[in-house]
């Protein structure tokens, strides 16, 4: 099986931050004098990849959602100036496979959350392909912000693999056709990660050896329609 591309998350996976977007969620909502606790945040957001206007919802806040998330921005952006750092293993995986293989990145974040991580771990430069959230109909565990970041490199999903730290993402990459290492952090050890098609306990496991060694899901989707549309 051709490997044309992979495709990485960032949240957790490339980047040490749902401690941050947890800290600027419980910030904000502490400001509305409501406590966010960390397991509610790791379930909810992490885990099931929902946002802020379900949480509102769910929660029967009557507090404009969008006015929290603006808010929440304005936190986290002042977190990872004081806090951000890579996972262990982060930025050497990039540096050995940039100039190799394609690679592309697939977040369900905003694109100013996605661009704040991005310049301040200076890592712009390794992806042909930056999708996020607000550039596809449905986030994880739907399949598209996948399928997405394929079409806009010009590959087939098949020819894919996707890096991936949580549950959601996992999902996602088996809707889209797509083999998926899985690499669990201290806030996903406890997912189902059982549509993986490997897990890896640390990023620094994943060589070009073990890529190759990945076998094609038993029943890929059709990627040309994808492709095409």
């Amino acid at each position: 099986m051709t490997l044309s591309a992979l495709i990485f998350d960032l949240d957790g996976l490339l980047a040490d931050t749902e401690r941050l977007h947890c800290q600027a969620y419980q910030m904000t909502f502490l400001e509305q004098g409501i406590t966010l606790q960390e397991l509610d945040y790791c379930e909810h957001w992490v885990r099931f990849g929902r946002g802020i206007t379900d949480w509102v919802t769910l929660n029967n806040l009557a507090i404009d959602p969008d006015a929290l998330r603006l808010r929440k921005s304005e936190h986290y952006c002042a977190l990872l100036n004081s806090s951000l750092r890579p996972m262990d293993g982060a930025l050497e995986l990039l540096d050995a496979f940039h100039g190799q293989i394609r690679l592309a990145l697939a977040s369900s974040s905003y694109r100013d959350a996605i661009n704040g991580v991005l310049a301040g771990l200076n890592i712009t430069h390794f992806f042909d392909v930056v999708v996020s959230g607000l550039d596809v109909a449905a986030v994880k565990p739907a399949p598209d912000i996948f399928l997405k970041a394929a079409h806009d490199l010009g590959v087939r999903p098949e020819e894919c693999i996707v890096l991936e730290d949580a549950e959601k993402g996992v999902l996602a990459a088996h809707s889209a056709g797509m083999r998926c290492i899985a690499v669990p952090n201290d806030y996903t050890r406890h997912h189902d990660f059982s549509r993986a098609t490997r897990i890896c306990s640390s990023l620094k496991e994943i060589t070009a050896e073990l890529l190759q060694s990945l076998e094609p899901l038993a029943t890929p989707t059709n990627s040309r329609d994808h492709l095409s549309s």
